[in-house]
């Protein structure tokens, strides 16, 4: 079983993997970590030297050689679904979850990170609701199941992933 977790940035997508893929006794792939591994540099750096496309080109790249994995909890970058190419992807997988996050939250959880090139040109919480605005549809469609990360804690969360792998 491949499990991909989808939803903007600062969701707790990666955390949430982690914790997931320890409690099924799963492999965990971080996309993102993943494009910086064979790049030898950070996203941030990635963004700034080739820009936006030359990134999201990679990341269909490494989504696309997740086909052949099993036993797997996926962590996918928050603008993973803005490719057509990678909604279709998803959508012909069984266990997408959309960790679902207000835009509020997600600015609490990464207004002091410095690596996240998106929210590094103007107000970062008008960028996250506008994102969250352009790309919530695209969430919806590509999952399976919504999660609601707000006033949630990780047992929570990992309860009602679990209970809906389960089915």
């Amino acid at each position: 079983m491949k499990v991909f977790l989808v939803g903007p940035m600062g969701t707790g997508k990666s955390t949430t993997g982690r914790n997931l893929s320890e409690k099924l006794d799963y492999d965990f792939y971080d996309i993102d970590k993943l494009i910086e591994k064979e790049e030898r540099r950070k996203i941030k750096d990635i963004f700034e030297q080739d820009g936006e496309d030359y990134f999201r080109q990679k990341e269909s790249k490494a989504l696309s050689e997740t086909k052949t994995l099993q036993n797997v909890v996926i962590a996918t970058g928050g603008g993973i679904v803005e490719r057509e190419e990678n909604r279709l992807f998803l959508e012909n997988e069984d266990k997408v979850i959309f960790l679902d996050s207000s835009p509020e939250r997600q600015y609490e959880r990464t207004k002091d990170s410095k690596k996240r090139p998106l929210l590094n040109d103007g107000d970062s919480l008008e960028i996250l609701k506008k994102l969250y605005e352009e790309r919530f549809n695209f969430y919806e469609a590509v999952s399976k199941k919504k999660i609601s990360m707000d006033n949630s804690n990780i047992e929570e969360i990992l309860r009602k992933i679990i209970n809906f792998l389960d089915k």
